[in-house]
């Protein structure tokens, strides 16, 4: 079996974007990657991993420590490095185990899951949309001025009421009114 190359791409990414970011909130990255990259590393392996593996890993960890923007103190820095590092290597054999199901790799990206919706849930949204609609026509004309402008105007109650010469507390009674009268039309089972 022939050992794949290290990716000196990925390798100097890493180090030139460490080094640009010296300090990630109050962590020396720098001075921690010279401390537990090697400890890191052989922490890695351990897991029945490759070394090319295990480095890809190791500056994984660091590249997510970079890009956390929050960190807890320093002096939680070791352990926190090393679950990072561990839960990495979590992530590894899960992607590793999904794999296994699929024949070619190349097609894996055809069982991944998708973000966008399904065609039912589209036209759900849009039955839901067109309820929501006819549930807004028919309320009272003050109440539904108020409502267009507060949620799709997006204007404060005291806008609202310099621009309907009414007072900001009946501007937001009327918009309570509104969302109570929707919530009945559009779900009459939730009336109290």
């Amino acid at each position: 079996m022939a050992l794949p190359v290290r990716t000196p791409a990925k390798w100097s990414f890493a180090c030139r974007f460490v080094s640009k970011v010296r300090l990630v909130a109050h962590w020396d990255i720098n001075q921690l990657f010279r401390k537990y990259q090697v400890r890191l590393r052989h922490f890695v392996q351990k897991r029945k991993l490759a070394w090319y593996t295990a480095d890809d890993i190791v500056q994984d960890t660091f590249l997510r420590i970079v890009a956390t923007p929050t960190l807890p103190d320093v002096k939680y820095a070791q352990s926190y490095l090393y679950r990072t590092a561990q839960n990495l290597v979590v992530d590894h054999f899960r992607r590793e185990r999904i794999l296994k199901f699929v024949p070619d790799a190349e097609k894996s990206l055809e069982f991944m899951a998708s973000d966008d919706p399904l065609p039912d849930q589209i036209a759900w949204s849009r039955q839901e949309l067109r309820q929501l609609q006819a549930a807004i026509n028919k309320l009272p004309s003050p109440t539904r001025e108020v409502f267009v402008l507060a949620r799709l105007e997006g204007k404060t109650y005291v806008e609202i009421g310099e621009k309907l010469g009414i007072p900001p507390q009946t501007a937001f009674s009327r918009m309570v009114r509104a969302l109570t009268l929707l919530r009945d039309e559009t779900r009459p089972g939730e009336k109290n």
